[in-house]
């Protein structure tokens, strides 16, 4: 995404720190929207039904862990809280779901990336920002 000179201003003076914590808000709510339908998601992990205000953004690789996969589509999705916080993740569920929803490749190539590290840049979080902030129209 090309940025403009304009939008890379409306955040001069916030220090990475506040970039990622805004870049991680607007990517986990297009997360929650993208996989919930009529107020109801489907969790990842257990396949049950749930109401979107149950709803975590759950990461297959964790984000504290795995930074350069933090961002990452295909590793993130709907994911109960009792899944997400109670069951930490409930990993082996997630990982079965993942592989029908997504395929063995995809997720394959999430498990060679999280072994990288990504170090945030301004400009790096800026973009995920305003690309998600898109999305979510």
């Amino acid at each position: 995404m090309e940025l403009s000179a304009k939008t890379i201003q409306k955040y001069k003076g916030r220090g990475i720190s506040f970039l990622l914590r805004e870049a991680e808000t607007v990517f986990n709510r297009y997360i929650r929207q993208r996989d919930s339908q009529d107020g109801y998601f489907k969790c990842i992990s257990c396949q049950e039904y749930k109401p979107v205000s149950k709803m975590h953004a759950g990461h297959f690789m964790s984000a504290g862990h795995h930074t350069a996969v933090r961002f990452n589509e295909d590793n993130v999705h709907g994911q109960c809280e009792k899944c997400n916080t109670f069951l930490h993740g409930n990993l082996i569920s997630y990982q079965e779901n993942l592989i029908k929803k997504i395929g063995q490749d995809s997720v394959d190539i999430i498990k060679s990336t999280c072994r990288n590290t990504a170090k945030w840049h301004r400009i790096d979080l800026i973009s995920i920002i305003e690309t998600y902030k898109g999305k979510l129209k």
